[in-house]
């Protein structure tokens, strides 16, 4: 299983989450974040003075799939997040070793 996890504009997120349930995707979570340093948007930056820097508004996607959805997904996020400026974000894909579903104890991926 692979966590895939991604920082991305949050204006983008519809036409994304819409390509990923698109692809089967299912049980997507959306964090509001602020980001700091290397993924501020140069044209949506603020200044703080708690923290001496610029941030921005940035949306974090995490969603957990099969190992074999995971090349397609991230392309979906990456393709549909890219507006090829500074600020498009990243995506991270991490190995899991294991899940449970609360509901009724299926491990594996077959919790998913």
């Amino acid at each position: 299983m692979k966590e895939i996890k991604a920082y991305l504009r949050p204006n983008l997120l519809d036409p994304v989450i819409r390509g990923l349930e698109d692809a089967g995707a299912r049980d997507i979570t959306v964090i509001r974040v602020d980001a700091i340093n290397a993924a501020v948007n140069p044209e949506e930056q603020h200044f703080v003075q708690k923290y001496n820097t610029k941030y921005s508004a940035v949306a974090k996607l995490e969603l957990v799939c099969r190992d074999a959805n995971a090349p397609s997904f991230a392309e979906i996020i990456r393709k549909l997040a890219c507006t090829g400026t500074r600020g498009d974000g990243r995506i991270f894909i991490a190995e899991l070793s294991g899940a449970i579903n609360i509901r009724n104890g299926a491990t594996g991926e077959d919790a998913l």
